[in-house]
């Protein structure tokens, strides 16, 4: 049989849009072949890139590319990193000569020149909001949102951003899609690049699949068995969770911290239904517990981290309409780019 070299599409990003949801739903489709795990950058990543494609292709296939041996499937890669916007360089370090938001469309172009590109897009200010919660969870920024978008909205913390793309610095600017995309358009037809939404997938996944499906060139109508999962790269191992740290245990945003058990009984439709068929005073009865965890919780963690309250602090509503108005004049580049209204724009006119 003969040997696959080559890529038939990838998911683009953007950053915590729901690429890793989407990547577990296409892994089931019996006519893709997809890594076993997701983001395998090339093109942005000096390392990789500067050892050449056939080097990657076979890391590729050797970390487990499902069906590989099948060249009749069409293979694919779920690479957010392909939408931060630059290169990263060899050790971390910025590359010289320094690169933009065309360096990677343009390297897949001359790569891939019939590949077909997905971007999945959320609500940028959700976006943002959802970084700054990651960053925080990982130790990697103790300020409250507020706090970091007043630095990070500044023109000369922008134009650095944009300049040496990385997670601590791109809250604001990895959600500036019509910058983000303009390249990717230049460099490809039209047709060969969806542009969905996050709230897409949210509402009416099956429909979304069936219509990437169509746009790889698959079964469109296949329907995979976990669909509507919801899937989280912030699980403990993937937000840089330590289970030799007990400090991070109990955390408010941790899983198994009190009020992390709560969102997931929430979540759970039985667990729900279950709940609201109890009494009220047997609702009380069995709150009481949880309340009192939950309180001394909140106050070990005040007293052994007063900046965590800070960081947790919920983003105030001038904050969020700065973040808006930063974000409109590119979101109607991006409307008019792809020829359709965008689901946070208020007004598409």
């Amino acid at each position: 049989m003969t040997q696959k070299d080559t890529l038939d599409f990838i998911v683009i990003g953007a950053q915590k849009s729901g690429t890793t949801s989407l990547f577990q739903y296409l892994r089931h489709h019996p006519e893709i072949a997809l890594p076993a795990g997701k983001e395998l950058p090339y093109f942005s990543h000096e390392a990789m890139y500067t050892r050449g494609w056939d080097a990657y292709i076979q890391a590729v296939i050797r970390d487990g590319f499902e069906g590989a041996a099948d060249p009749t499937r069409m293979w694919g890669t779920v690479t957010p990193q392909y939408m931060m916007g630059g290169v990263e360089g060899l050790g971390g370090k910025r590359p010289e000569p320094p690169y933009d938001a065309r360096t990677v469309p343009a390297r897949i172009r001359e790569r891939l020149p019939d590949v077909r590109l997905i971007a999945i897009l959320r609500d940028p200010v959700a976006r943002a909001v959802s970084h700054h919660r990651m960053l925080v969870s990982r130790g990697q920024d103790r300020r409250s949102f507020d706090e970091a978008m007043k630095e990070m909205l500044t023109p000369e913390a922008l134009r650095s951003a944009r300049a040496e793309p990385a997670d601590a610095t791109g809250r604001v600017v990895m959600g500036e899609y019509g910058r983000l995309l303009e390249g990717y358009f230049e460099m490809f037809p039209r047709e060969q690049i969806l542009v969905v939404f996050t709230q897409e997938l949210e509402d009416a996944a099956a429909q979304l699949l069936h219509r990437i499906h169509e746009f790889i060139g698959v079964r469109a109508d296949f329907e995979p068995e976990n669909i509507g999962a919801r899937y989280h790269v912030g699980a403990a191992a993937g937000r840089g969770f330590s289970w030799a740290s007990p400090s991070t245990w109990l955390t408010p945003s941790s899983p198994v911290s009190p009020q992390g058990l709560q969102r997931a009984l929430r979540r759970n439709r039985a667990s729900r239904a279950l709940w609201h068929a109890l009494p009220i005073a047997q609702q009380r009865r069995l709150r009481r517990p949880y309340e009192r965890v939950a309180g001394r919780v909140h106050m070990r963690n005040w007293r052994a981290s007063p900046n965590e309250v800070s960081a947790n602090t919920p983003p105030t509503p001038a904050t969020l309409q700065r973040l808006r108005e930063h974000y409109e004049p590119d979101g109607r580049r991006l409307a008019e780019m792809i020829g359709e209204p965008l689901p946070w724009l208020s007004d598409p006119s």
